[in-house]
């Protein structure tokens, strides 16, 4: 069994940066620099990013920015090794931040799954406002009046307060009334079915 070390340096692909990136010659001194933290930086890619492939098209922008920054600052860079470091992890965590932003959720029927529906059922809809306009119908006036108002999103006690009742008698009357709504229809339904 090889050793894990072994095992990773037969997986890691050969080196490879391109010459021009973006029309800015790539000096020897940095691909130099970069091929000599390959094994590194594969490897760094792979654990930060999760995907190893996608270390050779980072290392050619790392080649580009540290190019960029030594065409900016001539004679000024000590180390093109340490600049290519501090640019890679750099360069590593910026992607890792970006991409920590969109989260994957899976596949659209998981989505529905995991959030409410953005539309109610329609047929479920239909229903209830076929019911509305049976209680509004065939109801007396204070509880057609407390159904509205409840419709408008006004509290029990607004209610109760505009018919002289209390919230409780207010609640419980239009509920009675409900209840007594969906009894007849259930009754109905039931004698159209036989």
């Amino acid at each position: 069994m090889p050793a894990p070390d072994r095992e990773h340096h037969e997986r890691l692909p050969t080196f490879y940066v391109s010459p021009v990136i973006k029309g800015l010659e790539i000096g020897s001194e940095i691909q130099t620099a970069l091929e000599r933290l390959w094994p590194w930086f594969w490897n760094y890619v792979a654990l930060e990013l999760g995907d190893a492939g996608r270390a050779a098209e980072l290392a050619d922008q790392v080649a580009y920015s540290v190019s960029k920054y030594a065409k900016n600052h001539p004679g000024e860079v000590q180390s093109f090794g340490g600049l290519c470091r501090v640019a890679a992890v750099n360069l590593i965590t910026k992607i890792k931040t970006k991409e920590a932003r969109i989260g994957y959720c899976g596949l659209s029927h998981d989505i529905e799954e995991a959030l409410e529906p953005m539309a109610p059922d329609w047929q479920r809809d239909v229903e209830l406002s076929i019911w509305i306009d049976e209680v509004l119908r065939g109801q007396d006036r204070e509880i057609r009046t407390m159904l509205e108002l409840r419709l408008l999103n006004r509290t029990w006690p607004q209610i109760g307060k505009l018919l002289g009742l209390t919230a409780g008698q207010a609640r419980l009357r239009l509920y009675r009334a409900l209840a007594k709504v969906e009894a007849l229809q259930l009754l109905r339904i039931n004698r159209g079915r036989k």
